[in-house]
Order: structure tokens, then sequence, then C-alpha cells
């Protein structure tokens, strides 16, 4: 090594060191109690406050603008924008994005967080474990296999780098026609919510991930997704305080953040939504007398927009009512927007309207600082000092975890027989198995396409078209057995049509209702019901393994 590349050498070591140390010392402040009034500038301060989105497998161009620019406090991942498609993907994702905040005057770590619920909601998929979701564990009866799954589920995030979980979802589906809810929701009655909630807020601690309730002040007993359009549930306080309000009561002491529900309570604020909300949120922190973070739900949802009219407003009177990290990440589901996301310079731009908020007076600068101040102590207590080195392949998709989840999916495994009626020799019968499009590879990934002596199969739109439902009336045809997999076809009437077209034909039907229990009410004319509570592939797989016993 000659003199010049000595001194390269050095130069770049001491640069590496000074980096580590202006991050150590940054965490050292944090741990010690940090006033951002003097710590952070404005606009420091108000990129904090957002949980945000991007494009990208790698800490591209996008990310670094975000990060380094912005000063965002937190990244959300989405399978549709970051690929999520491997382990080592994501946690070269995570540790690179973090890496990006080093560079910055104040190197504070990211929130790095995703919506991994389990069951109809899991991000992250290719190479972890899948999980049966809520009712699934629900309809076990065993809260500890909450906290198992949790501790299991965190486990798997940590590994990749990601701290903070939007979940347990501890609404009470107290509605079963609930759009949005459903099979999401540890079930119906309030102390089974707040039981299986408790053990699966254990089981993120024990994990050290960040757990989320959602939704406030309850999104259970509602018929519109927020998703799409205002719900309202207009019961009086009382009545609230038995169900929809008891598990988050219950559960504030044990979590360190709270999700809002996008939703109109007239009995907490006959005017605003929860995330608009300042009477809903002072009845959280006052009443309930929660002390941790409100992070919104995403403020490009319909039910918050429509009345805003702009995610700046959305986001501006968010912070007013009391939330203290704003989600802008997601896309718009429904109306002439379906498909609208916000790009980086749309988050700068929100970040932007927030701080001429701040300076023109609408939002004062005590209510930033006071949000801040909870973040950066949350980053403390989750992120600061804590090294993950655990391989990959030790931590995720684990035999342990697997086990878990094929425990919670066949105790969750509901059956009913028509009476009088058997279908026996599976492996010897031709099948025909017909599903929804969006169960495929779940499908996929069991044994119900090999059950039996020859198995074809017939997807389909989740509302299918009458051509669909044409071809799959020639499919039963060579059949002797039919399989159908139900998904929620009681809110989709072509589906209904699609099932009982099969029934009709009179050929021995096993239905496999894959999503929210209420279409087992539909068809009852089927053979053999399967009640899966989730369409995750080992509840699926818990229907094969029943058959081929």
């Amino acid at each position: 090594m000659n003199i010049c590349h000595f001194f390269r050498y050095r130069t770049n070591t001491m640069l590496k060191i000074l980096k580590t140390l202006a991050f150590a010392c940054f965490c050292s402040i944090l741990c010690f109690g940090c006033n951002p009034k003097q710590t952070l500038s404005l606009e420091e301060k108000v990129g904090q406050l957002l949980m945000v989105q991007f494009h990208g497998e790698v800490a591209n161009e996008d990310a670094r603008t975000l990060i380094q620019d912005t000063k965002v406090g937190g990244i959300i991942y989405y399978d549709w924008a970051n690929g999520l498609n491997s382990p080592q993907q994501v946690k070269t994702l995570s540790t690179s994005l973090q890496e990006l905040t080093k560079s910055n005057p104040n190197p504070i770590p990211l929130l790095i967080a995703v919506d991994q619920e389990g069951g109809v909601v899991a991000r992250l998929k290719k190479g972890f474990t899948k999980f049966p979701g809520n009712k699934a564990l629900g309809e076990t009866g065993d809260p500890q296999l909450a906290r198992s799954a949790a501790l299991a589920m965190g486990q798997e995030l940590l590994a990749v780098g990601i701290n903070m979980n939007l979940a347990p979802v501890v609404d009470v589906n107290s509605n079963p026609r609930n759009p949005v809810i459903g099979v999401r929701s540890f079930g119906e009655n309030p102390e089974a919510v707040i039981a299986f909630g408790q053990n699966a807020l254990n089981g993120y601690k024990e994990a050290q991930i960040i757990a989320t309730l959602k939704h406030f002040p309850g999104h259970g007993d509602v018929s519109v997704d927020s998703h799409e359009d205002l719900p309202i549930i207009d019961k009086p306080i009382e009545k609230l305080q038995q169900v929809e309000l008891l598990p988050f009561s219950k559960l504030a002491d044990s979590t360190d953040a709270i999700m809002t529900a996008h939703i109109l309570v007239p009995a907490l604020d006959k005017d605003n939504c929860s995330t608009l909300s300042k009477k809903t949120l002072d009845y959280l922190k006052n009443k309930i007398g929660f002390k941790g973070v409100i992070v919104s739900d995403s403020l490009v949802m319909e039910g918050v927009v429509k009345k805003c009219h702009t995610v700046d407003e959305a986001a501006i009177q968010a912070l007013e009512a009391g939330c203290d990290i704003l989600i802008l990440g997601g896309k718009l589901l429904s109306g002439e927007k379906a498909g609208l996301e916000l790009s980086v310079s749309n988050i700068q731009r929100i970040h932007g309207s927030i701080i001429n908020a701040i300076k023109s007076g609408r939002i004062s600068e005590v209510r930033i600082n006071e949000a801040v101040e909870k973040i950066l102590s949350l980053k403390t207590r989750y992120i600061v000092s804590k090294n993950n080195n655990t391989p990959l392949e030790e931590a995720i998709n684990t035999v342990a975890h697997q086990a878990i989840a094929k425990e919670i999916a066949s105790r969750a495994l509901k059956i009913t027989k028509k009476e009088g009626k058997s279908i026996c020799a599976i492996h010897e019968k031709k099948i025909v198995v017909f599903a929804p499009q969006l169960l495929k590879s779940n499908i996929d990934e069991t044994s119900l396409l090999r059950i039996g002596r020859s198995t074809n199969s017939c997807f389909f739109n989740l509302n299918p078209s009458s051509v669909e439902i044409e071809t799959a009336k020639q499919c039963a045809k060579e059949a002797d057995v039919l399989f159908i997999c139900s998904y929620n076809a009681w809110k989709n009437p072509s589906q209904t049509i699609l099932i009982q077209t099969l029934i009709n034909t009179k050929k021995p039907v096993v239905l496999i209702v894959a999503r929210d229990p209420l279409d087992a009410l539909l068809f009852t004319e089927a053979d053999l019901i399967f009640r899966t509570f989730s369409p995750a592939a080992p509840s699926i797989q818990s229907v094969c393994d029943q058959l081929q016993k």
C-alpha cells in the first residue's frame, strides 16, 4: 500500500467512524431525553411525523430524497411498491434505508412499518411463514396461541429490519356483514378480543417489535368500508364503552401505539371522523389515559379524503386533532381516483403544507414538539442500540414457526356434514377445484390440487363474468366431486351465482369457506362444508389433512 492509498484508506475509515459516532451520539441524546425544540429544525420535526411509502426494492433516489432531504421519520412497506420478494431483499432494503439516515445532521433512525396481521392482510409472504389471521386464532379458543404467533411474526420482522407492526386488530366484529374487518378481528365477543389482543401484544413485546392496536375507537360494527367512504357508528356512549371502546380501554396500558379509524362516531364527535376529531382523541388520551403514540390510518383513504378534499388538509387536521404519526401510504381503492397514490413530490408538498400551517399559527409548535417527543421516545426504546444478527434461516419460516401456523389452522377448522351424506375415498375420485384467482398462490402451496385420483382446477375472478360461470359449469361435467372455495361470496353476487350453479349440478360438493364464515349460510346444500376463517395456505392445508385422514 503506497502512502496515498494509506491516507485514503485512513480517511475513509475515519469518516465511517465519525458517522457511527454521530449516530451513537444522537442515540445517547435520545436515551437521556431529547428536547426537539432545541435539537431539531422545524423541517426535521415535521419530517419525523411522516410515515411514507416509496417505489423501489432497493434504497433508490426516491428513498434518498425522502430520508435525507425531507427528513421523514418512517417508511411503510407494501408488496406492490417494495417487492418484498425474499427475506434477504427485505433485510437489505431495511439496512440500506437506515444507512441513509446516518448522513443527516441529526441521524435519527427510521421507524420501518408493515401491515402483517396474518390471514387476509400480510405484506410479507415470499419466504416468510404464512400465519392464519385473527378470526382463526379466536376460533381455537386458546389466547396463548396469539402470543406464540405474534412472537414468531415479530421475530421474522425484526430479522429483516422491520421494527413496527401495524397490528393487532382489536376491533370487535359485532356486525357479521362488516365489509372491511370480518376475519381480521378475533371475534364478536369483547372479552375474547381483549384476551387474544393482550397475548398478541405480549408476543410482539417479547420480540422487541412495536405493536399498534387498531382501529380506535372500533371499526367492528360498520356496513361501509372506510377505504371507500365514511362509515358511521351511531350508538350511545354507554354501548360503545361496553363493546367498541372496551378493548382499547383495557389494552391501552400494554401498547406503545394506537391507530385511528376513519369512522364517524356521533357519541364522541358528531361532526368529525375519528382521525380528525380532537374530541375523540382527547377521549383516548384523557378518559382512557393513553400516553403513547397515536398513528393515523392512511390519509389517502376515501373515508378521510372525501371531507378534506386534499391529503394536505387531512394531514393538518389529523395533527390538530392529536395524531402523532401520519401515514402517507397506500392507494385509493375505488371511485374516480382508484389507484391514486402519493409520489415523492406529493409527500414533499404535504411536508411543506404542514410547515406553513405551523408558521401561520394554525398548528402550534407545542403540538408538534409533543408529537416528536413521543416518537423519539418510542425510537429510543425499540431501535437505538439494538442489533439483530440472527441468520435469516434461523429466524424466518422455521420448522417451529410453521408448526405454530399449522396448529392454529387445524384447531380453528370447523366442519359441517350434510345429514345422511358422506364423501368417501376422495383419493380415488376425479376432482375439479373451483376457486377465485386470488386464492391460487395459496392453493398452490397445499396438496389440494393433488388430493384425488386426478385433480383439475378452474379459477375465476372474485365477481366472475357470465362466460366464467359457463366455463365452470362445463368443467364440472368431468368431475366425480366438486371442491369449491368461496371468498366472501356474500358480497360478490356473481360468485354466489357461480357456486350455486355448481351445486345445482347435483354432484357431490365440498365447500371450503376461505374467508368470512357467512358464506357457509348461503350454500347449506353442500355435502361437506369446511370453515377455515382464513385464506392462508396452512388453513387450506388443514382441510386437505382432514380429508386424507
